[in-house]
């Protein structure tokens, strides 16, 4: 049976690689950029979630805009407060992008995107979401990937990134057993004046924004002989997002991100469920959604991940409030093989999400590689 489940998991190896409420997209003549190099897509094809969404495309509508305070609204200033008599809250803007580690030109081109959004519209930080170098991570900290696969593509990006980790950033010829080549991305912090990862699983503050970095990967190997090491990291996660909720974090909005996704429609599927096979140990992903049922779901407001090579939003929250995201297309795309529905989904074209916070008012914008901002929405607390 031992020799089976290993097995099982080398065929997965190689296959690889609060209350919110959600979403309005915003009319068409709201969805526009001041940027000559960028372009805006008209097609907003947002999704209908029960009571609490509004769509003017050909998905299912709700068309009753007098909800209460708690209800999505229209908002003609995504961007900033035009009351200058009375400061409003200060904004938090951000970029998320994952699977980025290719060096690639894909990779080029989705980095000059978000140049050019965050000159426009602003950028406080960047995530990024695993998978930061292919194939098997690096090496040390001296290691020539840092500057092919992250200094070079993001030279001109102004930005500290806050990474976690992915499967592939742990070697092992993908599944991330090779702990010690993680800690390496850790050390790094110390080289580079735009890496910040100050341990495997980390929270960093912006304003009313606590972020939560996971190390989904020690995750993936809980609870089994493969990976000990794995066991004792997600113990002492899950023990740090009980006293964060217990009273840790104070920020108006939680937001977590890692590698692994609860609920996607790539081909690596839904946790549980991973590749299509429920019940094997450690390939389904069994132990991904038990950990997100009992630390994550219902305690953040999103999560978001990399994983599949696609950008999503889906419509389903774990939990009850908590948003769930994708954004793996960083420098590659796969398919979209899944029915889970979508306020927007894409595997045509690389890109990213951008993040404006102001107030109760999340902004949520797709932007391929391209330059065209291919879908806008809001979430509200």
């Amino acid at each position: 049976m031992r020799y089976f489940l290993l097995f099982a998991l080398l065929v997965f190896t190689l296959s690889c690689g609060f209350g919110t409420r959600v979403v309005e997209p915003l009319d068409d003549d709201d969805t526009t950029n001041d940027d000559d190099d960028t372009t805006t897509d008209d097609d907003d094809t947002s999704a209908d979630d029960d009571d609490d969404t509004t769509d003017d495309d050909d998905t299912a509508t709700d068309d009753d805009d007098s909800t209460d305070d708690d209800d999505t609204t229209d908002d003609d200033d995504t961007t900033a407060d035009d009351d200058d008599s009375t400061p409003g809250p200060q904004p938090i803007r951000f970029v998320a992008l994952g699977d980025t580690g290719e060096g690639n030109a894909d990779q080029y081109a989705v980095a000059s995107v978000v140049e050019t959004v965050c000159a426009n519209q602003g950028c406080d930080f960047a995530i990024m979401l695993g998978d930061n170098f292919y194939d098997i991570g690096v090496d040390s900290v001296t290691d020539p990937q840092w500057q092919e696969k992250f200094e070079d593509p993001y030279a001109s990006v102004p930005l500290t990134f806050y990474p976690a980790l992915g499967n592939h950033d742990g070697g092992a010829e993908g599944t991330g057993l090779e702990l010690w080549k993680g800690d390496i991305q850790v050390a790094y912090s110390a080289v580079s004046t735009k890496w910040e990862m100050p341990a495997r699983w980390y929270k960093h503050s912006h304003g009313p924004v606590d972020l939560y970095a996971l190390d989904t990967s020690s995750i993936f190997f809980d609870g089994g002989f493969l990976c000990s090491d794995c066991d004792d990291n997600t113990e002492d996660m899950a023990e740090w997002l009980t006293s964060e909720w217990q009273g840790g974090s104070t920020g108006s909005w939680r937001i977590a991100y890692g590698h692994h996704p609860y609920l996607s429609n790539g081909p690596h599927g839904d946790a549980g469920t991973y590749e299509g096979i429920p019940f094997i140990p450690y390939v389904s992903g069994e132990e991904i959604k038990d950990f997100m049922d009992s630390y994550v779901c219902g305690s953040v407001d999103l999560y978001i991940c990399g994983h599949d090579h696609s950008r999503q939003w889906l419509m389903d929250q774990c939990g009850g409030t908590t948003s769930l995201m994708v954004s793996g297309a960083g420098a590659k795309t796969s398919e979209l093989e899944g029915s889970n529905p979508a306020y927007f989904e894409d595997a045509e074209t690389e890109g990213f999400v951008w993040f404006e916070i102001i107030g109760n008012s999340m902004t949520v914008q797709w932007w391929d590689k391209t330059g065209t901002m291919n879908h806008q929405g809001t979430i509200t607390k």
